[in-house]
C-alpha cells in the first residue's frame, strides 16, 4: 500500500508527464503519447452539454469502473452535485472542479413553482399528484422548452 506522500509523488509525476519516461516499449509509448495528445485536443474542442470534457466524463460515464468522479448531474433540474458519501443526496456545486467555470443555475425551485402555478400541483412528489406531472417535467425538456 502506498503512503500518502508516495501517492502525491506518483500523482505529480503522472500529471507532469514523467510517467512516459518509464515506458520502454517504443510502440506502446507512442500509443500513449498519441492518446494523450488526442485527449488534450478533444478537451480543447469540446462543445457538449457540459462545461468541459472532464465534467462530461465525470457525470455521463458512470458505468465505467474507471470513473471515480464524485460529480453527479440531474438533467431534470440542471443541477450539478457532489455525491453524498453516506445516504441519499449531495452538495450542489457552483463551479466545475475540473475547469473552474461557473455552472448554470440549478432549477429545482423553478420546477416546483411552475408545476404549482401552471398545473396546480403544490405537492408534486406525493403519490396523489406524481401521476399528474406532465411527461416533459420528468426530463430536461421543460426547462429547455422555456429557455431557462
Amino acid at each position: 500500500m502506498l503512503k500518502k506522500t508516495q501517492m502525491v509523488a506518483v500523482s505529480k509525476e503522472f500529471y507532469e508527464g514523467k510517467h512516459m519516461r518509464k515506458i520502454k516499449d517504443k510502440a506502446l509509448r507512442k500509443y500513449w503519447e498519441n492518446r494523450d495528445t488526442e485527449f488534450e485536443l478533444n478537451k480543447k474542442n469540446y462543445t457538449g452539454p457540459h462545461c468541459c470534457l472532464d465534467m462530461h466524463y465525470g457525470v455521463e460515464d458512470k458505468d465505467n469502473p474507471e470513473n471515480i468522479s464524485p460529480c453527479d448531474f440531474n438533467k431534470k433540474f440542471r443541477g450539478y452535485y457532489l455525491a453524498a458519501t453516506k445516504g441519499p443526496g449531495g452538495k450542489e456545486m457552483s463551479y466545475c472542479p475540473f475547469c473552474g467555470k461557473r455552472l448554470p443555475k440549478e432549477l429545482s425551485d423553478e420546477w416546483f413553482d411552475i408545476l404549482e402555478k401552471e398545473y396546480g400541483l403544490d405537492l408534486p412528489l406525493t403519490s396523489k399528484q406524481y401521476n399528474k406531472i406532465p411527461a416533459e417535467f420528468l426530463t430536461d425538456e421543460w426547462w429547455k422548452k422555456r429557455g431557462l
